[in-house]
């Protein structure tokens, strides 16, 4: 399970993948619009609160979006939780959702 560690930046990164109607094959899903993610309490849930969700911005045209939430606002939604998970959910309110734990943690260590 990854860890997110308040006071570092945290970055979303999903891979979005989808069958080549021709072939079959999984290709990169580029080009998609309205990916966001956020980190919510529950699997799949609402956004703990309005700094940690982010727009996602495609990297070129590989299929894989990104997106930062600032390690000084996850230390201030954060630091109660510090020790549980929570879930960092992937989502365009659409078509797409997914829901992946993650601990939280008060400091990184070597």
């Amino acid at each position: 399970m990854k860890t997110i560690y308040l006071d570092s930046d945290w970055e979303f990164e999903y891979r979005a993948t989808r069958k080549n109607a021709t072939t079959g094959a999984l290709e990169p899903a580029t080009g998609l619009a309205g990916l966001t993610g956020r980190l919510s309490l529950t699997d799949g849930g609402a956004t703990i609160h309005a700094t940690m969700s982010v727009a996602l911005a495609e990297r070129g045209t590989t299929g894989i979006y990104f997106g930062v939430l600032e390690g000084d606002n996850l230390r201030t939604q954060l630091l109660a939780l510090v020790g549980t998970v929570v879930y960092e959910v992937f989502g365009d309110g659409v078509n797409v959702l997914t829901s992946s734990p993650r601990m939280v943690r008060a400091v990184r260590r070597p």
